[in-house]
């Protein structure tokens, strides 16, 4: 067996047994997993380790997520969730449950935006998550549900992960953004409608309620109360308007194409939503050392948890792609040969296993080649072959153990990830195995 897929079977057991068995600390095991990963290098494993921490610690998700950790630490400080919340509340909190389903689609909203399931679970959580557990969701079924949707920006076009496939050598001659833009969104059309079902489910299993009227403030008094706090999503409208769009179009035509593609929404939006937040909530923020070193004290926990976390996990893909990984799939898909359906599901395993410890970016360029060309060549339609391929690596965020989304969403949930470890299987993970072969196997259609 390849050493490779003997490391990926390592550090898989190593993150289950340290969180689970023993009980250590998300960041610790993070680290101490990702070190046992390194070992299987040898002598160059100090080598690898250095080059994987510096080339993930460069890279613009890991920055945005600790921001908007200490962007969702000054929302509470600030107040600004607060009031917030009061204006949602006064809009849906008669819905039981609503909550969720604001969550759930404000993931797909932000994932057609921002593809990363980490930095999607950064964003909606930072608002939903209190919301849904002052509305009656457990923490841990916040959690989930954070996690849980915070990949399907992936299957979304124009995701990162699409245009990687589309570039490949074996994709491009049969298929291009034009002729799957349409199936891959009645595809995510698919995953929202079943996530929305998910939601359902935890409604009713938690029999999560509507708000009960004499907390509700009338409408007009929320917006009239909190209505400034809105301004803070113009950190999301103004990146957007500036790379995407007629806005977009006009200032390329007027001041050139270079300032507009060095905007990067995935840096832009916490950078501006911080800066909007201060200003917002200045009166209630730290005045004095004292009282500020307070703070960074007591977010300070966050910031190392979560911090650690993603930064070692994106270091361990860079890890996995050094050790050869995608070749070893390769190999073991390239010898199948098996009914459409069967493939569909053997395809869809390898890939969600492989996208747990990888983001499903890295997940794509290692292996996305030869998946496609395994299920094309058994009968399986490009653009359906395709979403599947899609639908499959979007389970990053919600593949226990490894999932940075998880820790993330736990985290702003303050609750313990592995209570979230056997729904996210059972009612994310597995399902979109099932999904993926629906739609591969034109069960389901999206064209």
């Amino acid at each position: 067996m390849s050493i490779a897929l003997v490391a990926l079977a390592i550090y898989l057991a190593s993150v289950i047994l340290l969180i689970s068995l023993l009980k250590r600390p998300v960041g610790e095991t993070m680290v101490v997993s990702f070190l046992v990963l390194c070992a299987f290098a040898g002598t160059q494993a100090p080598a690898l380790a250095w080059e994987s921490l510096s080339t993930s610690a460069l890279n613009p998700i890991v920055f945005s997520v600790i921001v908007f950790v200490f962007l969702g630490a000054l929302f509470e400080r600030t107040g600004i969730i607060n009031r917030q919340i009061d204006i949602l509340n006064s809009l849906l909190g008669r819905i039981p449950g609503g909550a969720g389903y604001v969550s759930t689609i404000s993931s797909a909203l932000f994932g057609a935006v921002s593809h990363g399931g980490s930095a999607n679970a950064a964003a909606v959580g930072s608002v939903t998550v209190p919301w849904m557990k002052r509305s009656g969701y457990p923490g841990h079924v916040a959690a989930t549900l954070v996690a849980g949707n915070s990949g399907i920006g992936h299957v979304i076009p124009p995701s990162p992960s699409m245009l990687l496939l589309l570039g490949m050598a074996a994709v491009s001659p049969l298929a291009d953004i034009g002729s799957v833009f349409l199936p891959l969104m009645v595809a995510a059309d698919w995953l929202l409608l079943y996530r929305l079902l998910v939601t359902l489910f935890f409604v009713r299993r938690y029999k999560v309620t509507a708000v009960d009227r004499s907390e509700l403030l009338p409408f007009r008094t929320a917006l009239r109360n909190g209505y400034l706090t809105l301004l803070v999503f113009l950190g999301i409208l103004i990146p957007l308007l500036i790379t995407i769009g007629p806005v977009h179009d006009y200032l390329q035509s007027a001041i050139g194409a270079g300032p507009t593609k060095a905007i990067n929404i995935v840096v832009w939006i916490p950078i501006l939503m911080l800066v909007l937040t201060a200003l917002l909530g200045i009166k209630n923020l730290p005045h004095h050392p004292r009282e500020a070193a307070r703070f960074v004290a007591d977010t300070a926990p966050s910031f190392v948890a979560v911090g650690a976390t993603v930064l070692f996990a994106f270091a361990a893909s860079e890890a996995f792609t050094a050790l050869g990984l995608g070749d070893a799939v390769e190999a073991l898909l390239g010898g199948l040969d098996a009914n459409p359906i069967i493939l569909l599901i053997i395809v869809g395993v390898v890939l969600v296993l492989v996208a747990g410890p990888l983001p499903a970016a890295a997940t794509t360029a290692t292996l996305g080649s030869v998946a496609f060309v395994t299920l094309t060549e058994a009968g399986v339609g490009v653009a359906a072959a395709i979403a599947a391929i899609l639908i499959f690596v979007s389970t990053e965020g919600a593949s226990p153990p490894a999932g940075a989304p998880i820790y993330i969403a736990s985290g702003q949930a303050k609750t313990n990830p592995v209570k979230t470890f056997v729904p996210l299987v059972a009612l994310y993970v597995v399902p979109f195995i099932a999904l993926g072969v629906l739609i591969g196997a034109g069960i389901l259609p999206i064209a």
